[in-house]
């Protein structure tokens, strides 16, 4: 039997252009999920975050929502524009099944204590949990998301 070096090695090479073209897309899909779920949370569109999150982050969409404020809706109202997102890195941990990503946010309401109204913040690092479900990336929220500081 022979070695063929040439069509091992043009063999290889498109196995790795497939896979890396398969990992691309998968991210590209992480990003348009993050990015839809950055601009509803971020602009207190609870419900249209919904669909971008685990079944068990639903409870701190609903706290959230739950928490909201007539002087909450007057801040948000009086704001010339929305909050604003970038999406800054992906980073996937080893089990390929879990990843973060980091994000900038501008100019969005912080949520305060109960009772209190909150906050406009212009610039905030936040980490987004995310996991892959049914070969989809969803938001995994474990607590309200905070600014990493």
């Amino acid at each position: 039997m022979k070695f063929h070096f040439g069509k091992s090695a043009m063999l290889l090479s498109l196995l790795l252009i497939a896979c890396n073209g398969i990992h691309t897309n998968d991210e590209e899909r992480l990003k348009d999920n993050v990015d839809s779920f950055a601009t509803a949370y971020f602009n207190w569109q609870y419900k249209a975050a919904l669909p971008f999150c685990t079944q068990e982050s639903e409870q701190w969409l609903r706290y959230a929502a739950s928490n909201v404020h007539q002087e909450d809706v007057d801040i948000l109202r009086a704001q010339d524009e929305g909050a604003s997102h970038e999406i800054n890195e992906i980073v996937y941990n080893k089990d390929d099944s879990t990843a973060y990503a980091r994000i900038t946010v501008r100019n969005f309401l912080q949520m305060d204590t109960i009772g209190t109204a909150g906050h406009i913040v212009k610039e905030a690092q936040i980490r987004i949990p995310l996991v892959l479900r049914n070969k989809k990336w969803l938001v995994k929220m474990e607590a309200p998301l905070q600014n990493e500081r």
